[in-house]
């Protein structure tokens, strides 16, 4: 038994390092063969709202992304074929949205969002059809479970990752009430198509599958939102609020508003609004 699991344990690293070493090839093929530049990142104070974000595990990844202002972006054709170029693909937007400060409409954006589109409805479809295929009945036990490369899928990059550090970066140590308060309007304005309250409720949820949120009124919010998937994203479009064509730019905006607002050195959302 125990050599079973070191056997599953060894390739599982193996598997990691591999998956790491073919993102780290093609974010050097991104740059001409050599290694990025990472984004400038200014010193914050320590747990203070900027560090918890531009310091936060998914975020940091971002900063090391290919920069699309000099990136030799590939054909849609080839970043759409491999998943490795997928996770480059949606990290370099993360980039280019939080430390470069390009807009959506920028050409180089515009482009990834559009090649990036249709792998984001098929990642989405592969989610219902893992619902699907886990409640299936009895007479169906045999069949196959649906396959997707889902780690290196834009919407959980974006959706489960970047987003739900985003959420906790602005939270930290506050009540959910209050914290959902200060981001109605951000929210409003970084989307301003959609309901605020429902954006705050899908990221606020895909963030409570993660933490753990036990100060007072914490239980209230999160029973009157309900059960919520940890992907920010995928939480929208279950809910209706955005189509899965979609999802993708409004992510990036929502991301970047959460960074403007986190771009402080105070400890907590409220000494902004003080």
């Amino acid at each position: 038994m125990r050599r079973k699991l070191a056997s599953v344990l060894q390739s599982l690293l193996e598997e990691a390092e591999e998956r790491q070493q073919r993102e780290a090839s093609v974010r050097s093929a991104w740059c001409g063969g050599a290694v990025p530049v990472p984004a400038e990142a200014p010193p914050w104070p320590e747990n203070s709202l900027g560090d918890r974000f531009f310091a936060s595990t998914h975020l940091e990844e971002a900063r090391h992304a290919p920069c699309l202002l000099t990136a030799e972006i590939p054909d849609p054709a080839v970043i759409a074929a491999a998943p490795a170029h997928w996770n480059v693909a949606t990290n370099a937007l993360i980039r280019a949205v939080v430390f470069d400060g390009l807009r959506l409409d920028h050409p180089a954006v515009r482009v990834l969002l559009e090649t990036l589109a249709p792998i984001a409805e098929a990642e989405l479809a592969y989610g219902k059809a893992v619902e699907t295929w886990l409640n299936r009945p009895a007479l169906y036990q045999d069949e196959d479970e649906p396959e997707f490369p889902e780690i290196d899928g834009p919407v959980f990059l974006l959706g489960a990752s970047a987003l739900v550090d985003a959420v906790w970066a602005a939270i930290g140590e506050d009540p959910l009430t209050e914290v959902r308060r200060v981001l109605l309007p951000v929210l409003a304005d970084a989307v301003p198509n959609l309901d605020s309250e429902v954006v705050a409720d899908a990221l606020i949820g895909a963030f409570a599958t993660e933490y753990r949120c036990e100060l007072p009124g914490d239980a209230e919010v999160l029973e009157r939102i309900g059960p919520y998937d940890g992907d920010a994203l995928e939480n929208l479009v279950a809910v209706g609020a955005v189509p899965p064509s979609d999802v993708l730019p409004v992510g990036l905006a929502i991301l970047s508003a959460l960074a403007q607002l986190c771009r402080s050195g105070s400890v907590s959302v409220f000494q902004l609004t003080a």
